[in-house]
């Protein structure tokens, strides 16, 4: 399941097209800079009842389910349009209805990702992306936190700069994407926003929605889900290398999902 990923220079490159600043959202439209590097150290802690399901869609009775994740975020900028990134992510997971009380730990999945700026100005950006998702390990083997098999992922990405009175300024940040799963779950539609509101200098206020739709039919047993999900944040710059984010997550509607909420805290490094 896609976790928030904050993209920490987004208001950075768009705003008034000015110099590169630190700010805050998922990686989105934009192009990291020439030979910069962006690296995110986030931390979630994830509870949801299960109401029938676990966090992959499948059956799983009720009771509850706790996800502890750490996932860094790195990419850089390869070329003036052209950024590359990976991002492993851990977790450990507690389920107390198979039956019992049990816990697993591992890697859920490895992402790898190029992402392309095919036309920008100062105030927009268009850009596609393709990422590939390479299956995790876990011990014991339930409950199930690994991704089974590979996803394939291919995305476009809108993003726009804008001014607000009193001297404030922000953006926006659009994406579509189709992700194919090869394991035998439904395929899935992406579907995800951010609105960032950068008040006064070293602040950034995030809203952000993240939208997975299962397309197709899934094999039996596998994956086949919907999730809509919100979320709130803060990043404040300590300097103007490093900045930290703190944020809530709602999972406000889905189908055939566990519904959850989880809070959220991020480190982020420029160089």
């Amino acid at each position: 399941m896609r976790r928030i990923m904050p993209a920490w220079r987004l208001a950075a490159l768009v705003i008034a097209g000015t110099a590169a600043t630190t700010s805050a959202a998922r990686a989105g439209a934009w192009p990291e800079p020439v030979g910069h590097w962006l690296a995110i150290e986030t931390f979630s802690d994830y509870h949801a009842a299960t109401q029938g399901y676990g966090q992959f869609g499948q059956p799983a009775g009720r009771g509850r389910y706790v996800q502890y994740e750490l996932s860094p975020y790195i990419e850089y900028g390869l070329t003036p349009r052209l950024t590359l990134g990976f991002q492993p992510r851990a977790q450990e997971v507690i389920q107390s209805n198979l039956p019992g009380t049990r816990g697993a730990t591992g890697f859920v999945q490895f992402n790898l990702w190029a992402r392309y700026a095919v036309w920008r100005d100062a105030w927009n950006v268009i850009s596609v992306q393709g990422q590939l998702g390479i299956p995790g390990v876990q011990s014991p083997a339930s409950p199930v936190l690994a991704q089974p098999g590979a996803e394939y992922e291919g995305r476009v990405l809108f993003g726009h700069a804008f001014r607000l009175p009193g001297g404030w300024s922000g953006y926006t940040d659009l994406e579509a994407g189709y992700r194919m799963e090869v394991d035998g779950w439904a395929d899935q539609i992406r579907a995800d926003g951010t609105i960032g509101i950068r008040p006064r200098r070293g602040w950034l206020l995030l809203a952000q929605g993240f939208n997975t739709i299962s397309v197709g039919t899934a094999a039996p047993g596998g994956s086949d889900y919907n999730l809509y999900r919100v979320a709130f944040s803060v990043v404040h710059d300590l300097t103007h290398h490093v900045a930290v984010q703190a944020g809530l997550w709602h999972d406000a509607g889905g189908r055939n999902v566990a519904l959850g909420n989880a809070g959220f805290l991020a480190v982020w490094l420029r160089f």
